[in-house]
């Protein structure tokens, strides 16, 4: 009776488990692995012994110990914050046993770029047991761009995670020294179109590369995200026989891999479905069968709701680039008061729009006036067009309220009509939205303003 009693409650337990493995596969590339509670050590700075100017965030996985060689990341966030970077691969560290080196002096527009290069991996190799045969590198926006120039530039690095930033000085023909490219992006990111290009400048190559997106915008992708991309370099190591195979492992994620197909296309989504099946295909060829997965990628692109919403993303993708091309165009032959009217239209479109897809699109839209007024504003300020500037910085305003790039303009627009108080109240905006780069503050306003906001 007891024996019995205790299969009905493994039975039991067994149905709750599968549900929850259903659950887990609704929207997230999650896993089948089973969820355990992860102790973290803490991430700490160092300062480079070579240059005191240099340092960077680490985080050791509590496995860690000198008496063995160990994969190591280096990360570059776009803002030079490394422990930001760093906290996005803590779970990946800690499953996979991996060093996570985080940059605090690579940034955008770092004009010493290769100085910080050089000092952070030398001592971050002097200072920790790495292994030189798996290094990789990661980062977002301007530090994707990082991530992918190291390993161009040095030709040691094995792979790199480039997140909301692709990388179109790329030619694949031209380097002798592959890596691997994990890219990927949030389809409100106006450099989604950009990510997901890579397919086709990289098919047919020969080189390992993988173009995932996820529900979000410009921003760093969650700590799952971060840990799947960690966990395709395993995969690529397993296939390259640096480290064994891990039979256990690449079952569960192929079992889950066709939990989540089936799963979209329950849903009829019918793209995500397919993608999948390429990104199973992708991962596991050469350590698995994967014929079940091309089979199931044949019958979906047969699908006629598969070709249906191909083709409605080719015409939400020809509305995009018709939208960006006429808001480029109004930024000299417009005045405020239409910007005003179409900015509110947009926000209007996006907010009713009950399509997904569309209303993504329109997200990516506004993301890319953003970084055009970012642009635009910065270029009419260092020639001295004031007019120009000024319509700008009223489009950026009503764009991103919250940018603080936008308030630090500002201030520099009121600083050189020498309205120092107006400056001020600009340049304390632009610090409480999170402008953090003191050096070029203190380097960029006058004494009187400094004072009155700091």
């Amino acid at each position: 009776m007891k024996a019995l009693f205790n299969i009905r409650i493994a039975l039991f337990t067994n149905a709750i488990l599968f549900f929850l493995i259903l659950l887990s596969c609704s929207g997230k590339r999650t896993s089948l692995l089973p969820t355990q509670a992860i102790t973290y050590n803490q991430i700490t700075r160092t300062v480079c012994k070579a240059d005191n100017t240099q340092s960077y965030e680490v985080y050791l996985p509590t496995i860690y110990s000198n008496q063995k060689k160990w994969p190591v990341i280096f990360l570059f966030d776009s803002h030079g914050d490394g422990k930001f970077a760093v906290e996005h691969f803590k779970e990946a560290a800690e499953r996979f046993g991996y060093v996570m080196i985080g940059s605090n002096n690579s940034k955008n527009g770092l004009q010493t770029l290769d100085h910080t290069l050089d000092i952070l991996i030398n001592d971050a190799q002097k200072a920790f047991s790495t292994d030189i045969s798996r290094q990789y590198a990661a980062g977002f926006s301007g530090g994707g761009r990082v991530a992918s120039y190291l390993a161009m530039k040095t030709g040691n690095i094995k792979g790199i995670i480039t997140c909301g930033a692709g990388s179109p000085e790329l030619n694949p023909q031209n380097i002798s020294n592959r890596f691997d490219i994990y890219a990927i992006a949030g389809r409100e990111d106006f450099n989604y179109d950009e990510v997901m290009g890579l397919s086709q400048q990289m098919d047919r190559t020969g080189w390992r590369y993988m173009t995932i997106g996820f529900d979000g915008g410009h921003e760093w992708p969650s700590a799952n995200n971060m840990t799947n991309a960690v966990q395709w370099f395993q995969f690529n190591a397993m296939k390259d026989e640096l480290i064994p195979k891990d039979e256990q492992l690449l079952k569960q994620e192929l079992d889950s891999t066709m939990l989540r197909c089936e799963n979209y296309l329950d849903k009829n989504r019918y793209i995500r479905a397919a993608d999948e099946c390429r990104i199973g295909i992708a991962s596991f060829n050469g350590l698995l069968n994967v014929k079940k997965l091309n089979k199931k990628l044949e019958e979906i692109e047969n699908l006629e709701g598969y070709r249906a919403e191909k083709q409605k993303e080719m015409q939400v993708k020809y509305e995009e680039q018709q939208l960006r091309k006429e808001f480029l165009e109004s930024f000299t032959n417009r005045d405020l008061d239409w910007w005003t009217t179409e900015l509110q239209n947009l926000a209007n479109k996006t907010a009713n729009e009950q399509d997904i897809a569309i209303r993504q699109m329109y997200k990516r839209v506004k993301g890319f006036l953003g970084i055009v007024c970012y642009s635009y504003t910065g270029q009419a300020i260092t020639e001295k067009n004031e007019m120009l500037a000024r319509k700008c910085i009223g489009i950026y305003e009503i764009v991103e309220p919250n940018n603080s790039d936008c308030f630090f303009y500002k201030a520099q627009l009121f600083d050189r009509k020498n309205k120092p108080r107006e400056a001020a109240d600009a340049l304390k905006k632009a610090i409480a939205f999170g402008y953090k780069d003191m050096a070029k503050i203190k380097g960029t306003f006058s004494t009187m303003v400094l004072q009155l906001a700091l």
